[in-house]
C-alpha cells in the first residue's frame, strides 16, 4: 500500500490530468452521434458542401475553394467544412463525420486551458481551469453536434495559448498568428473579436517588449497574408461589389448578411444581452443550454467576478491577454440584437479562465477547495442526469428533425430516381437534408434547382431533380412518394396502405 501511495504521490499531476481528460471524453462520447438524434440544418449544410468540395471541387453554388460558403444565400463559415473533409473522406458523409471536428476541438480546449493557466497561475489553478472546461455544459453540448460557428471558441483558446507561449519561446508567435488568422474563417463574430484582440496584443507586445520586434513583425505579416482573403470578402459584401476569383480561390458576393441584418443595439440592449447570456447563461434553444445549469454553471458568477478583480490588479501577460479576450468578446453584446448563445460564444472561454483564477485564489485552504469541488461535482452530476434523461433527449431531438434522414433514404430507394418524391416543407430548409442524404452531385443540383425566392438571404428551394418540397397533392390522392410528419398519418391513411414510419416522419406511397 505504501508503494502505491508513493507511486501516486510522485505522479499526482499526470494522474489527475488523465482523470479529468477521461471524464471529459466520457461525457462527450456517450451516445455521440445519437444524442442529439437527427441532424440540424446547419450541420447538413456544412457537411454537404464539405462533401461537394472534397469530391467535385465546388460547393452547392458552384464556387471553387470559397473563403465563405454561399450556402443559403447569406453565407456559412468555411473553416469547419475544410477541417471536416478528411473525416468525410475516411468515414463517408454521415452524422459522425460532420460532428467529429467539434468533438475533437472541444477536447483540445480541455487540454489547452490547463497549460494556459498552469504556467501563469500555478498547477492547482491549472487543474481548476481544466476541470471547469471539462464539466462546462456549454462546452459539452457544443462538442456533440456540428454547428460550424462553435469551432470559434476553440480557435480563440488556442490563439491565447500560443500568444502566452510566445512570451517564453517567441517562435510560437508565428503559430499564434496562423491560428488568429484562421479564426476569421470560423465565424462572423470573429471579424470583430479577433481583429480587436490581435491589435490589442500587438500593441501590448510592442510597449512591454515581451516579444522581440523581429518576430512580432513577421507574425503580423503572417496574420495579414492569411487574413487578406476574408477581409476582401468583407469589403466585397459590405460595399456590394462583385465577387472575386483569385485563381482557384473564390470570394463570393452574398445575397444578404445575417450579421448585418441583426446588428446594432442600445445601452439597455447591451445589459439585457449580458444578463441573459452571462448571468442567466441561457437562451430559448434546448440545444444550447439547460435552465438552472447554464453554460458554465450559475454558481460561477462570484468567482469569475473575483477573477476579473484579481486580473485587473495584476500586471502580468496572462491577465492582459485574457482580459483583452473578454473585452473584445463582450463588444458582441453591443453588436447583436438579442443574440443567442452561439452568436456570442467567444465570451465563454475568457469567462471560464477568469472563473478558474477566482477559484484558485478563493480555495486557498483544503476545506474551501473541497467545498467548492463538491458544489461543482453536484452541479455536474445534476446536469449529466438532466442532459441524458429521456425527456430531454426527446425535446432536443425535435430541434434536429429526428427520422427525416432515414425517411429521405427510404423514399429515395423507392423512387429509383424516376418517381417524384414530395417532402414536407414544415422543416427548416428541407432541400439540404435531401442533398445530404441522397448525396446528389452539386452540378446536378445547380442544373435542376428551382427557387421560390431567388437572390434572397435565405433562398427557398421549390424543387430539384425528382424532389419537390410540397406535399399538398397527398390530400387529393395524387400519385407519388410523400415524406410527411407523423401528424399527417390520418390525412393519407385513406389514400394508401403503404405507409412507413421513421422517427417523427412517415413515407407514404400513393399510386
Amino acid at each position: 500500500m505504501s508503494k502505491i501511495k508513493s507511486f501516486i504521490g510522485r505522479r499526482r499531476e499526470p494522474i489527475l490530468f488523465l482523470l479529468i481528460l477521461l471524464a471529459a471524453m466520457a461525457v462527450r462520447l456517450v451516445m455521440f452521434g445519437s444524442h442529439p438524434a437527427g441532424l440540424n440544418q446547419d450541420e447538413a449544410s456544412i457537411g454537404y458542401d464539405a462533401w461537394s468540395l472534397l469530391h467535385y471541387g465546388i460547393d452547392r453554388k458552384g464556387y471553387t475553394l470559397p473563403v465563405q460558403l454561399a450556402a443559403w444565400g447569406s453565407g456559412q463559415n468555411v473553416l469547419y467544412a475544410y477541417l471536416s473533409m478528411p473525416f468525410i473522406a475516411l468515414f463517408g458523409l454521415n452524422v459522425f463525420s460532420v460532428r467529429i471536428v467539434n468533438l475533437l476541438f472541444s477536447l483540445v480546449t480541455v487540454v489547452a486551458v490547463y497549460f494556459v493557466v498552469r504556467r501563469w497561475k500555478g498547477i492547482k489553478t491549472g487543474f481548476i481551469a481544466m476541470a471547469l472546461v471539462a464539466a462546462a455544459p456549454w462546452n459539452i453540448m457544443l462538442a456533440r453536434w456540428g454547428l460550424e460557428s462553435n469551432l470559434f471558441p476553440a480557435m480563440f483558446t488556442l490563439a491565447i495559448w500560443m500568444l502566452l507561449k510566445a512570451i517564453d519561446k517567441p517562435r510560437f508567435l508565428y503559430l499564434a498568428a496562423v491560428i488568429l488568422a484562421l479564426s476569421l474563417y470560423s465565424y462572423g463574430s470573429a471579424y470583430l473579436v479577433i481583429t480587436l484582440f490581435s491589435l490589442a496584443c500587438f500593441i501590448y507586445f510592442i510597449v512591454k517588449k515581451r516579444v522581440p520586434l523581429r518576430q512580432l513583425i513577421f507574425g503580423a505579416l503572417i496574420y495579414i497574408v492569411l487574413s487578406i482573403p476574408i477581409y476582401l470578402f468583407m469589403i466585397v459584401n459590405v460595399f456590394g461589389l462583385d465577387g472575386i476569383q483569385l485563381g482557384v480561390l473564390s470570394i463570393p458576393r452574398l445575397y444578404g448578411n445575417r450579421i448585418e441584418a441583426q446588428s446594432g443595439t442600445t445601452a439597455f440592449g447591451f445589459f439585457s444581452n449580458f444578463y441573459k447570456n452571462v448571468i442567466e447563461q441561457t437562451d430559448k434553444y434546448f440545444r444550447n443550454a439547460i435552465a438552472f445549469y447554464g453554460c458554465f454553471y450559475v454558481i460561477s458568477l462570484p468567482f469569475w467576478l473575483f477573477g476579473v478583480y484579481k486580473c485587473i490588479r495584476s500586471h502580468d501577460s496572462f491577465d492582459f491577454i485574457v482580459l483583452s479576450a473578454l473585452v473584445s468578446s463582450l463588444l458582441l453584446f453591443c453588436y447583436y440584437n438579442d443574440p443567442n448563445i452561439n452568436r456570442v460564444n467567444a465570451v465563454y472561454m475568457p469567462l471560464i479562465l477568469l472563473t478558474a483564477v477566482g477559484l484558485g485564489d478563493f480555495a486557498e485552504s483544503k476545506r474551501r477547495l473541497a467545498a467548492v469541488a463538491a458544489a461543482y461535482l453536484m452541479s455536474f452530476a445534476g446536469f449529466c442526469v438532466r442532459y441524458f434523461r429521456e425527456d430531454y433527449r426527446t425535446a432536443i431531438a425535435n430541434e434536429f428533425f429526428v427520422g427525416l434522414g432515414e425517411a429521405i433514404e427510404a423514399a429515395d430507394e423507392l423512387s429509383q430516381g424516376t418517381q417524384t418524391v414530395h417532402i414536407t416543407h414544415n422543416v427548416n430548409m428541407p432541400y439540404i437534408y435531401t442533398l445530404f442524404y441522397t448525396q446528389t452531385p452539386p452540378d446536378e443540383f445547380i442544373a435542376t434547382v428551382h427557387y421560390t425566392n431567388p437572390g434572397s438571404m435565405f433562398e427557398d428551394v421549390a424543387s430539384f431533380c425528382n424532389y419537390s418540397f410540397n406535399t399538398d397533392g397527398a390530400a387529393n390522392g395524387e400519385s407519388g412518394i410523400y415524406i410527411m410528419e407523423n401528424s399527417s398519418m390520418n390525412e393519407v391513411a385513406s389514400k394508401t396502405s403503404d405507409i412507413r414510419s421513421y422517427g417523427n416522419y412517415i413515407v407514404a406511397v400513393i399510386h
